[in-house]
């Protein structure tokens, strides 16, 4: 920059110094006005120039930029995948499972984890086609009727068993929902209790593992489950802790909550469940899955449906 006024100073001398030489006495003001003519020329050269060079700059920097991010951006071909081939990726969910998945005010499936499978699929070329469908069915659903399901699945060995299971996207525990009345608070108070689970769920598995449970009453929905606490047809329901959460504010008044950890319930990983026979679109997924908490994609979708979730 300081070559660039030095020229600029030179020439408005030099333009001052030919007008000096070149005046007469009868045209003074004439030639004042032409060595401040050729200075304000000289400036205006210069601006247009750095103008010029500040313009260059920012396009190689957004050329940089956009060269970065395309390198980062994971790049999957899956149109010769079994499943997704079709540029189509069926999603199996069960929408009784606020705020992951849930019925909205429109008659369809929404929350976290459809939110979350749209942009993976957007971020892949994909179509993503949501199946609501009973939880108990989903595992054995997959490859078949859905290609994949996002559904608030805890990993568990037996479930590896059948399917391949994405990298974990969420920690969760189970907790207790109990009427605001009971007295229960702790799991040997679940002793001789009827307590309501959704079928297939890992709810349903801990509370196999319940000592002295007076009875565990399996339902299609945990909307049916809570239902049933609501009005005294049993004693406590086993649910994941944001779920009960999100019920807890459906029925504030009705209800309470005994988390997880004063239960002794162990922590879980909710995951993507996949087909085993196609670890391409296994690593399509876990790629972009990877990309959206590197960019922060993921904490905006948590702090979205999950922790600002409200009751519809």
């Amino acid at each position: 920059m300081m070559k660039k006024n030095s020229a600029v100073l030179l020439a408005g001398m030099m333009a001052v110094s030919l007008a000096a030489c070149g005046e007469s006495s009868e045209a003074p003001a004439e030639n004042s006005a032409a060595a401040t003519a050729a200075v304000a020329a000289a400036t205006a050269a210069e601006t247009s120039a750095d103008e010029t060079t500040a313009a260059a700059d920012t396009t190689a920097a957004a050329a940089v930029t956009t060269a970065d991010a395309d390198a980062a951006a994971p790049t999957f071909d899956l149109s010769a995948d079994p499943y997704a081939g079709d540029g189509v990726l069926t999603v199996g969910l069960n929408a009784t499972f606020p705020p992951f998945e849930y019925v909205g005010d429109d008659g369809n499936p929404t929350g976290f984890d459809v939110a979350m499978m749209q942009e993976i699929g957007s971020r892949l070329g994909l179509t993503v086609e949501i199946e609501d469908m009973d939880f108990d069915g989903i595992v054995g659903a997959i490859g078949n009727k859905i290609d994949v399901a996002a559904t608030g699945m805890t990993i568990t060995d037996e479930r590896k068993e059948a399917v391949n299971f994405s990298d974990p996207y969420y920690d969760a525990t189970q907790s207790v929902l109990l009427p605001a009345d009971s007295a229960a608070a702790s799991k040997e108070d679940l002793a001789g209790l009827t307590v309501g689970v959704q079928a297939g769920t890992t709810g349903e598995m801990v509370a196999e593992g319940v000592e002295g449970i007076g009875e565990i009453v399996s339902v299609k929905s945990f909307n049916q489950a809570v239902l049933d606490l609501v009005n005294g047809k049993n004693d406590a329901v086993i649910i994941d802790a944001v779920p009960a959460k999100a019920f807890l504010s459906q029925y504030p008044d009705a209800l309470k909550i005994v988390d997880g950890e004063t239960m002794g319930f162990d922590v879980e990983q909710y995951g993507i469940a996949m087909p085993k026979d196609d670890a391409e679109l296994g690593d399509a997924i876990n790629s972009t899955l990877k990309a959206m908490k590197d960019d922060g994609t993921y904490d905006a979708l948590v702090e979205q449906w999950i922790n600002n979730y409200e009751a519809e």
